[in-house]
């Protein structure tokens, strides 16, 4: 199984997504985040590859959602950035802050899609 922690980062009713870097398709928008490592928490998982991927401190709170397809579990997990940072892409990706709304962003990935279904329901 591989296990991933997908960072939801809410601001001014907006949300933050990461483009998949080239060198790892599939291509397209997903929540930040990425595989736990052996013996770390979905939480630390986060903290630690938003620092890596974006650099950026944030604080991981509660799981809100998750969704096994296959052999990968998503866990999605309500964080907010610490101070007044901003993204800077590390890994040849770039970042947007996206407004909630019903219709979900054309370039989104499947799996995080379904997140954005449940997103839009607790709103």
């Amino acid at each position: 199984m591989i296990h991933v922690a997908a960072a939801v980062i809410i601001q001014n009713g907006k949300v933050l997504l990461a483009s998949r870097p080239a060198d790892k398709p599939p291509a397209g928008w997903e929540f930040p985040g990425g595989k736990l490592e052996p013996g770390e928490t979905v939480a630390a998982a986060a903290i630690r590859e938003l620092r890596e991927e974006l650099d950026i401190q944030i604080t991981a709170h509660e799981e809100l959602y998750q969704l096994q397809t296959g052999k990968l579990i998503l866990t999605f997990i309500r964080c907010e950035i610490t101070g007044n940072e901003t993204p800077v892409p590390q890994e040849n990706q770039q970042f947007r802050w996206e407004k909630i709304t019903p219709d979900a962003p054309a370039e989104l990935l499947p799996n995080d899609l379904e997140f954005w279904k449940f997103l839009n329901s607790i709103k």
